[in-house]
């Protein structure tokens, strides 16, 4: 988020803050708000007062949501610049991560470093087959992940973490006894 959508964030809860309390004050009988539809022009000042918050509040909705584009790590190398997206690091986290013996189902997520915007942190959430010892899967997990997009894309990677969300125990045909 930019430091202008900042601004506006702190604008707009400040203004929300107000109105909400003079709002409250009203309801509760403290304070009455007559005086404001009595007046014609106090009345299209808080309409448009109202719209301006209505469409800042669009913006601050919108610019929250969106993901910048582009995002990535930049590389400069003899003949220029090479970007490589976050989502293509996390296709090789995952695709490094599926190579391991007892992974059954995982998500990957990739974050800027804050100790050098050239690195990265990987998160990882697992389901593990049951079978193979937590602590060692992971581990296995960790050096893999961090080895191969380390080697594939060129990006320092600073931290890889796990989390384990669910064992899965196979299943084991039944043998029925007659």
């Amino acid at each position: 988020m930019s430091l202008f959508d900042r601004l506006l964030l702190v604008f707009h809860s400040l203004v929300v803050a107000v109105l909400s309390a003079m709002v409250a004050l009203a309801g509760a009988g403290a304070a009455s708000l007559e005086w404001v539809w009595e007046a014609p022009h106090l009345r299209w000042a808080v309409a448009v007062i109202g719209l301006l918050l209505f469409l800042l509040s669009l913006r601050l909705l919108f610019s929250v949501m969106r993901r910048p584009k582009g995002e990535g790590v930049d590389r400069l190398t003899e003949f220029g610049y090479i970007r490589i997206s976050l989502d293509t690091l996390e296709s090789i986290a995952q695709r490094a991560a599926r190579g391991v013996k007892g992974i059954r189902d995982l998500t990957a997520r990739v974050r800027f470093s804050s100790d050098s915007p050239s690195s990265v942190g990987i998160g990882l959430k697992i389901t593990v087959d049951g079978e193979t010892p937590i602590q060692l899967l992971s581990e296995e997990l960790q050096r893999t992940v961090k080895k191969q997009v380390e080697e594939i894309a060129g990006v320092e990677v600073n931290q890889v973490s796990v989390l384990v969300k669910d064992t899965v125990q196979p299943e084991r045909s039944r043998i029925r006894v007659d």
